[in-house]
């Protein structure tokens, strides 16, 4: 991840330095495609609580590809294929110890998944856009992990029912807005702040998915179009 994060935040430096021909015009116009990479944060965490006051969210990464389809000047189909981490903690939890104890904790619920965001990226701007995107997202459970830590930081799992029987699929909601800024004939860089909504109820407690996604991406563009 943090390799990935040094060639988003690099590359564009590196590509306007060797990019002698940069036109004026919208490289937006003349492509059809987009392809590249993207990495990131997000802050998630999960409603359907009964009490929610005892609930912390959880700041993980996410990484992937990004796909995107130029209809016109102005509007796109796209797409990120992501690894992203979700979850939660619950402080003051009644878990059952190894030693067959029971004991209060706070219990990190880490649920991890391969996220698919397929969305209409609207566009306004020249060389450099403003976007609004919106449209539905697919995920699919790749991991679950529920522990606390004892007093010397070591993980301890918890496997009590109500932190292990998770679907192994979610679905629902992304909207949000971000930039592109066109590095030159061929490469653009983009920023997306997305709101993830779940729709489906993961577990028998009827608990969603949510997710403040800010996304960072590298793109190369091809396909180009035909002058009429």
């Amino acid at each position: 991840m943090k390799r990935t994060l040094l060639v988003l935040l690099f590359f564009p430096l590196l590509s306007i330095a060797q990019d002698e021909d940069i036109k004026k015009e919208s490289p937006f116009s003349h492509y059809k495609w987009e392809i590249g990479i993207n990495g990131g944060v997000n802050i998630t965490n999960v409603s359907g609580m009964a009490d929610s006051t005892n609930v912390l969210r959880r700041i993980g990464n996410l990484y992937g590809v990004t796909v995107t389809y130029h209809l016109n000047k102005y509007i796109a189909i796209k797409t990120d294929i992501d690894f992203e981490n979700k979850g939660w903690t619950v402080n003051d939890v009644s878990v059952m110890s190894p030693n067959g104890t029971e004991s209060i904790q706070n219990v990190n619920q880490h649920l991890d998944y391969f996220d698919i965001p397929a969305f209409l990226h609207i566009g306004f701007g020249n060389r450099f856009k403003f976007d609004f995107n919106f449209g539905p997202y697919i995920a699919f459970l790749t991991k679950n992990r529920a522990f606390y830590e004892d007093p010397n930081g070591v993980e301890i799992p918890v496997t009590e029912d109500l932190f292990q029987n998770f679907s192994a699929t979610d679905f629902g909601l992304t909207y949000g807005a971000g930039i592109d800024l066109a590095l030159g004939k061929r490469w653009s860089f983009g920023f997306d702040f997305l709101y993830e909504h779940g729709l489906k109820k993961i577990n028998t407690e009827g608990l969603k998915n949510t997710s403040l996604d800010f996304d960072f991406g590298i793109n190369f563009l091809f396909g180009e179009k035909k002058k009429k």
